[in-house]
């Protein structure tokens, strides 16, 4: 019984220090466990709903100490989800959040938090981002919220003679008009799309997740292409937009989006207010 006793005790140890343990995987990402969850575990493919706090990296020391509580730590802060209470909420693999985090999200459960250090390359690189200056590596404080599995999503049918191309460049074709009030600059918009790339690959995709996106037109808060295709709409309406890489992320990087690429939207503007 003694014997047990001890072998559970030394179970308890272990697991405790596993806990706390730097991991190192092959891509570069460094992550330790902070508290680890017991709900469903994350992997490559599964939607996401995450909580996040962000620093950048100005020096090695006490990576992995509680730099919240650090006020030498304050400037460098690059942001934070809760402070709007809005999880952010993406597909692992797709690299639509931070382009190299994902590997270092799979295998966490719900509930759990990771400190996450990102460097450089599998950041924002050369390039930065915002806050975050050129070869900078960030460190990324992870909470992992809820775990889904995508929904199936099937790429709309168009008829081909019946695209319309506007000055700009932006092709589009409306699979099935809507009813209500139209889609314009100082409205607020409620969208579900799915995106592809030329190759049929999907990047990211609302109705996946089950989470249409809302924002308000003519804020800059979405790519030109989106702006232009969207006030073409009426509340209820479906319908194909085909942006050049001029009215979407030019010669950026955005990570399962390539540089230079044109995007495919199946579009359903489910609300206008």
């Amino acid at each position: 019984m003694k014997k047990l006793f001890v072998l559970f005790l030394l179970l308890l140890i272990a697991a405790g220090c596993n806990e706390n343990k730097v991991v190192k995987l092959d891509n570069g990402i460094t992550y330790m466990e902070d508290t680890l969850g017991t709900g469903a575990m994350a992997d490559s493919g599964s939607f996401v709903s995450i909580h996040f706090d962000g620093w950048v990296v100005k020096d090695s020391t006490n990576l992995f100490d509680d730099w919240s509580k650090d006020s030498t730590r304050i400037g460098s802060s690059i942001g934070s989800s809760k402070t709007h209470g809005q999880p952010v909420k993406y597909k692992l693999g797709s690299g639509t959040f931070i382009k190299g985090i994902d590997a270092g999200i799979v295998g966490m459960k719900v509930g759990g938090t990771r400190t996450i250090v990102v460097p450089s390359e599998l950041g924002y690189g050369q390039q930065g981002m915002g806050p975050v200056p050129p070869n900078t590596d960030m460190k990324i404080i992870i909470e992992l919220i809820e775990v889904k599995a995508p929904v199936i999503v099937k790429k709309w049918d168009a008829d081909s003679t019946k695209y319309q191309t506007t000055k700009s460049g932006l092709k589009y074709v409306i699979i099935s008009e809507g009813t209500g009030d139209k889609a314009d600059s100082g409205k607020t918009v409620t969208v579900h799309y799915t995106g592809y790339l030329e190759s049929g690959k999907i990047f990211d995709s609302s109705v996946e997740r089950d989470d249409p996106i809302t924002f308000m037109l003519g804020q800059g808060m979405v790519i030109p292409g989106w702006e232009e295709g969207l006030k073409l709409l009426n509340k209820g309406a479906k319908a194909k937009l085909v942006i050049p890489a001029s009215l979407a992320y030019g010669s950026v990087d955005r990570g399962e989006i390539p540089a230079n690429s044109t995007l495919i939207f199946d579009v359903e503007l489910v609300d206008v207010k």
